[in-house]
């Protein structure tokens, strides 16, 4: 070759000093762009935290034309590297703090006979507890005497309570925006007008799923792998089954992916669509197929092929995938799905936390119920519905089932999981009078990233900006310029190939692959490849070169 390649480093290095001089003739042929969107989204991802993010592969039998062209892309690349520092990702820590109080029940002493059971319940909207709010629907919920209970009618809103419109943002499920709410039920038993108590079972946080609009029993939603789901004031997603088990994950993305492309996890961990095979004849007999890898540090950890709808997990790491599609020339194809991490799962029937159990609700005629028995899937829509033996799931309940709060009086508190709510007993300041009421006083941290949102506490929060001025002082970062002997299209990394078939032999595998189609008479040409390799080159070196400044100039 004319031209080392630490003479390529040393002419990068050098700041971004661009050649200005071409070779006669090089001007005569306009760039061929091909998807010029394509080339605009590779040209986002070559830095990557300050630092280069691509390798420049030139071809070992590359003309000295070809060595410089490399050279002025990754001095371009460098120059990307280092400017001020603009703050257009980052994290804020934030916390959140939310209390209210519930309507004051009615006089416990005066308004309620000795042995009556008396029923607290409470929802995010009154007109959930006027539909719900009755003993025949609650009483599977806890262990009551339905001949003595009653339900307190003066207790029905707590504004911190979630609900969430759109619990199916992604349309997995026969309701394409079914609604799920939070709600809170305690039982207090009278023994006479100075003795009150809770027993163990009779203290209840639930979470319901109604088709959109829905409010009464005959409205629940079946449980969807994929839908949105509240949990203690957060938004989660179910992930996963099994026998014994649901899996909650928050989200990370969901939507429709291009076969190839990469999506960040954090802490290392990507996940990608490696493949998606579409069968464009009886796509009822032959049903789709989706390969994806879980990818951590550049090495694939974990891949999972499979007809679709699957959803699998790996350590804290959820992938849903629930449709496919081709583009109209069917080149390429598209998979819908939903990434989720932190995942964990939660065993039915066991403690959750402490003395508070998890617990699956079906209903029985107009009842709710709590059950245990094991989970089974079934094929409905475009992911699976959740049920047991007892029926399908609708919700998930965690149960108090430890000792009794006994000797109930004015200034007692009995608290939920995690301190997550309360029942408050107090006189209001009168003469022969005790009340109950449900309060909230609770703080969560949450983190946010720009432009993404989150529900916490039924608050909806979206990070807009940062605001910040910082200019960061940091050296100039060039990426590490190859010869296509020393490189390989089997590699994680962005690639930029400088040259055509005959010289760059990278370049050469593509084109045996028919994914280009470069010969001695193609003008000079940008292409992107798979998303993640961007082919330079052209028919001839000087062809070659004004696609380079091409490049350079207006990316």
């Amino acid at each position: 070759m004319a031209m080392s390649l630490k003479k390529i480093t040393a002419i990068a290095v050098g700041g971004a000093m661009v050649a200005s001089t071409l070779a006669t003739g090089v001007a005569a042929a306009e760039v061929v762009k091909v998807n010029e969107g394509d080339i605009k989204e590779f040209m986002k991802n070559v830095v990557k935290d300050g630092k280069p993010n691509v390798d420049i592969v030139v071809g070992s039998k590359g003309a000295a034309m070809d060595v410089v062209a490399a050279a002025d892309i990754a001095a371009k690349i460098g120059s990307m590297c280092y400017k001020d520092v603009k703050i257009e990702d980052g994290l804020a820590e934030l916390s959140i703090s939310v209390s209210a109080d519930s309507e004051l029940s009615k006089n416990l002493i005066s308004d309620y006979n000795v042995s009556d059971e008396i029923i607290l319940f409470v929802t995010p909207r009154r007109s959930y507890k006027t539909n719900l709010g009755k003993v025949d629907t609650l009483e599977g919920l806890v262990e009551i005497n339905t001949s003595k209970a009653v339900v307190d009618e003066e207790i029905a809103r707590l504004s911190t309570l979630t609900k969430d419109s759109d619990a199916d943002p992604d349309d997995v499920s026969d309701d394409t925006k079914a609604d799920a709410i939070e709600f809170l039920l305690g039982v207090v038993y009278k023994e006479n007008n100075e003795s009150f108590k809770i027993e163990g079972k009779d203290l209840v946080y639930g979470t319901l799923m109604f088709g959109d609009g829905g409010k009464s029993i005959s409205e629940l939603q079946e449980l969807y792998i994929g839908m949105e789901i509240p949990l203690l004031g957060e938004i989660y997603r179910i992930v996963d089954t099994d026998e014994k088990e649901i899996y909650l994950g928050k989200e990370v993305y969901s939507g429709k992916v291009k076969e190839g492309k990469i999506i960040d996890v954090g802490n290392g961990y990507q996940v990608k669509i490696e493949s998606v095979l579409v069968a464009l004849d009886n796509p009822n007999i032959n049903k789709p197929e989706v390969t994806v890898e879980i990818i951590k540090d550049g090495k694939v950890v974990e891949t999972k092929s499979d007809e679709i709808p699957y959803e699998f997990v790996y350590k804290d790491i959820g992938v849903i995938v629930y449709s496919t599609y081709t583009d109209v020339p069917s080149d390429h194809g598209y998979a819908s799905i939903i990434v989720t991490k932190n995942v964990k799962g939660y065993e039915i029937g066991k403690p959750f936390e402490g003395d508070w159990k998890l617990y699956a609700i079906t209903k029985k005629n107009n009842a709710l119920e709590i059950t245990k028995k094991d989970f089974k899937e079934e094929k409905k829509a475009k992911t699976k519905y959740l049920e047991n033996k007892d029926g399908k799931i609708y919700g998930l309940a965690l149960r108090y089932e430890g000792d009794d709060f006994k000797n109930l009086e004015d200034g007692d508190t009995v608290d939920f999981i995690y301190d997550y709510a309360m029942i408050e007993f107090t006189d209001d300041d009168e003469d022969n009078a005790l009340f109950a009421r449900y309060k909230t006083e609770i703080s969560k941290d949450v983190t946010l990233e720009i432009g993404k949102k989150v529900e916490i506490l039924n608050a909806k929060l979206k990070l807009k900006d940062i605001k910040a001025t910082a200019q960061q002082v940091v050296p100039v970062k060039t990426p590490v310029a190859k010869l296509d002997t020393e490189a390989s299209l089997d590699t994680d990394k962005y690639l930029i190939l400088v040259g055509g078939p005959v010289v760059n032999k990278l370049t050469e595998e593509l084109q045996k692959q028919g994914k280009i189609n470069i010969d001695n008479n193609s003008p000079p040409t940008l292409v992107v490849v798979d998303g993640k390799i961007l082919v330079v080159a052209g028919g001839d070196r000087y062809k070659t070169r004004k696609a380079a400044l091409e490049l350079i100039k207006n990316y």
